[in-house]
C-alpha cells in the first residue's frame, strides 16, 4: 500500500531523532543495540513489532499489518441482504504518525515489551448519512388496508407492517465497529417496524345500477380477521341512457349540506341559472361528491324518479335517505359503481 502521508514536520522530527544519542541514560546495558534513529527493542504498535525500524519503515509496516485491515469494506446485512460500507466513506482515520513518535520515546525493560495503541476515529455524521441512504434502498414498504370488490361484495385486504433500518440504533452498533477487530460474520443492522398509513377500513359504498340500489358497508374486526358488514340499502335513481352513470372505482371527495346547484358545462344545462338551497333545488338537502367528474349522490325533489334511469349521471336518493347516509361517510370513502 503506498504511504498516504508525507508530512514535513514528521520528517523533520525523525531527522532530529536520528541525530540524538541511540540509548537514553539509564537504559540497561544488555539491551540490544540498534542503529541511531531506530525504535527501541520491545516496542509494538497495535501488536505490530516495530523494534529496530526507522520511522518511515515502521509506518509502512503498521499500515500493511494493521491499518490495511481496518480500511477493508465493512460487511453488514439487513433482512438477509448483504452489502458493504467502505471505511473511507465514513471518514476513517488512523493517526499512525503520532504513535510512532511515542514509540521512539519508549524504554521497555529487558525481556518486556510495550504495545502502543493507534488513535482511530470515524465521522458519525458521515456514517449516519450512509445509513440514511441505505435505509431508502432497503426499506420494505408496508401495505395499507384496502377494500377490493369480489363480485358485488367488498373484501378487506389486510394491512401489512413495513420495515426499515433503524438508523440511530444501527449507528450506535456500527460506529465502534470500524475501530475494533472484525468479527467472523457481518454485522446485522437493526430494523424497525413501520406502520402503514391506513390500518382500518370504515364505510364503503357499492352502487349496483342493475337493481337501482346503493349499499353501505362498514369494516368490522372479528376474531381471526376483518370483514365488511352491510349496514343499509338505499333505493336510487341513476343516469339516463343519454347521460349514463359511469362505472368504476371512485371515492368521496366532497360533502355539502344544503348545496347551491350550479349548471354544469353541458348542452342540456345551457341557459339555466344557479338554484339556491330550497325545495326546488335539484340536489335536495345533501350533496356527496365523488371523484367521478361531476358525479355525486344527492337528494331529489322528484321522488317518483327513484328506481329508474332518470338523472343526468348522478345518483339520486330520497331526501331522508341521503340525510341518513351523509354522516356515515367521510372524505375518502371508497365508492364502487357497477352495472
Amino acid at each position: 500500500m503506498p504511504l498516504p502521508y508525507r508530512r514535513p514536520a514528521f520528517r523533520l522530527a525523525l531527522a532530529a531523532l536520528a541525530a540524538a544519542p541511540a540509548l537514553a541514560a539509564g537504559q540497561a546495558t544488555d539491551a540490544p543495540a540498534f542503529p541511531a534513529g531506530t525504535i527501541p527493542a520491545g516496542v509494538l504498535i497495535q501488536g505490530v513489532d516495530v523494534s529496530g525500524l526507522a520511522g518511515l519503515d515502521a509506518r509502512q509496516r503498521v499500515y500493511d499489518q494493521f491499518v490495511a485491515g481496518r480500511r477493508a469494506p465493512m460487511p453488514v446485512t439487513f433482512r438477509g441482504r448483504e452489502f458493504a460500507i467502505r471505511p473511507d466513506a465514513v471518514g476513517y482515520r488512523a493517526d499512525v504518525d503520532a504513535t510512532i513518535m511515542q514509540a521512539f520515546a519508549q524504554v521497555p525493560a529487558p525481556g518486556t515489551y510495550v504495545n502502543l495503541p493507534v488513535r482511530e476515529s470515524i465521522s458519525r455524521a458521515k456514517l449516519r448519512r450512509v445509513l440514511d441512504w441505505r435505509a431508502t434502498q432497503y426499506e420494505v414498504e408496508g401495505r395499507d388496508a384496502l377494500v377490493v370488490l369480489r363480485g358485488r361484495q367488498p373484501i378487506i385486504r389486510k394491512p401489512r407492517l413495513g420495515e426499515q433500518i433503524n438508523v440511530p440504533k444501527s449507528l450506535a452498533l456500527l460506529a465502534p465497529a470500524f475501530t475494533a477487530p472484525r468479527p467472523a460474520s457481518p454485522y446485522a443492522l437493526i430494523g424497525k417496524r413501520v406502520r402503514p398509513s391506513r390500518t382500518s377500513v370504515g364505510s364503503v359504498i357499492v352502487i349496483d345500477k342493475s337493481d337501482f340500489k346503493l349499499r353501505l358497508y362498514r369494516g368490522t374486526t372479528k376474531r381471526g380477521g376483518s370483514a365488511m358488514k352491510r349496514v343499509r340499502t338505499y333505493p336510487i335513481a341513476i343516469g339516463q341512457a343519454a347521460h349514463p352513470t359511469p362505472t368504476g372505482n371512485y371515492s368521496v371527495i366532497q360533502k355539502q349540506k344544503n348545496p347551491t346547484w350550479f349548471p354544469p358545462d353541458s348542452p342540456w344545462a345551457a341557459g339555466l341559472d344557479p338554484v339556491p338551497p330550497g325545495g326546488s333545488n335539484p340536489l335536495g338537502t345533501r350533496w356527496i361528491g365523488t371523484s367521478a367528474p361531476a358525479i355525486g349522490m344527492h337528494g331529489t325533489p322528484n321522488p317518483s324518479s327513484i328506481g329508474s334511469a332518470a338523472s343526468h349521471g348522478c345518483i339520486r336518493m330520497y331526501m331522508k335517505d341521503v340525510e341518513n347516509l351523509y354522516p356515515r361517510v367521510r372524505i375518502g370513502t371508497p365508492v364502487f359503481i357497477r352495472s
